[in-house]
């Protein structure tokens, strides 16, 4: 899966010919001209690296990224500039920015950077940025910041329904009990629990994610079958 980077800058010119530079590098690319727009569209889906401008009217990009950094506080990003100043600087550092870049800086050099960058992503990380991943589902699981991904569209999961596909995911083939199920979800409580609250749960994680893999094993449990 190609890196998936959200470029957020008012200077369309300028955001024009770096997305074509970065799409030519094999990035996928977003382009959001406000920050309120980034910040919609950040939640939809899940971002491998933002790069910002910091001088835009809505807000400057010091302040969109700390919000985004609240959303995903491990999320790469760089801010660009026209005037580099020492102060804006040291408040980019301060938020972690990975780069503070002047935009006089060629295209070849930008693109350098941004390669460098997301390669370090990959050899921090042994496992892919997604976690956990389900090709016949199209699913991708970032188990750092517990966002699923169906189709590329992020789906919102309780914490239950998140823990059973992350125990399905790393468990794929393999039956499990409802009382195993329970043993690893409610292991505080699980004197307690009534095991048909686990069908429900199931249920309820099938039809968000409109999975067809979970199959019910007769008197038994379930299974993910890939």
């Amino acid at each position: 899966m190609n890196k998936r980077i959200m470029l957020v800058e008012d200077d369309e010119k300028y955001a024009l010919n770096l997305r074509e530079a970065l799409i030519e590098a094999g990035y996928e690319v977003t382009f959001m001209n406000t920050p309120i727009k980034a910040v919609a569209e950040f939640t939809k889906k899940n971002y491998d690296l933002v790069i910002s401008d910091f001088c835009m009217e809505e807000m400057d990009g010091v302040k969109l990224l700390t919000i985004l950094k609240e959303i995903k506080p491990q999320l790469r990003s760089i801010i660009l500039t026209a005037f580099p100043e020492e102060e804006v600087e040291l408040e980019a550092i301060t938020i972690s920015v990975d780069h503070y870049l002047s935009k006089d800086k060629s295209l070849t050099i930008m693109i350098k950077y941004i390669q460098q960058l997301l390669m370090k992503e990959n050899t921090t990380n042994q496992m892919s940025f997604y976690g956990l991943t389900s090709t016949i589902e199209r699913i991708s699981v970032d188990t750092q910041s517990r966002i699923v991904e169906k189709e590329n569209q992020i789906v919102p999961l309780t914490k239950k329904e998140y823990d059973l596909l992350v125990l399905f995911l790393t468990n794929k083939g393999m039956a499990l009990s409802r009382e195993e199920i329970a043993e690893k979800l409610w292991s505080n409580d699980i004197e307690n629990i009534d095991l048909r609250v686990i069908d429900g749960h199931i249920k309820r994680l099938r039809s968000k994610l409109s999975l067809f893999s979970i199959s019910s094993v007769r008197g038994y449990g379930y299974k993910w079958s890939e």
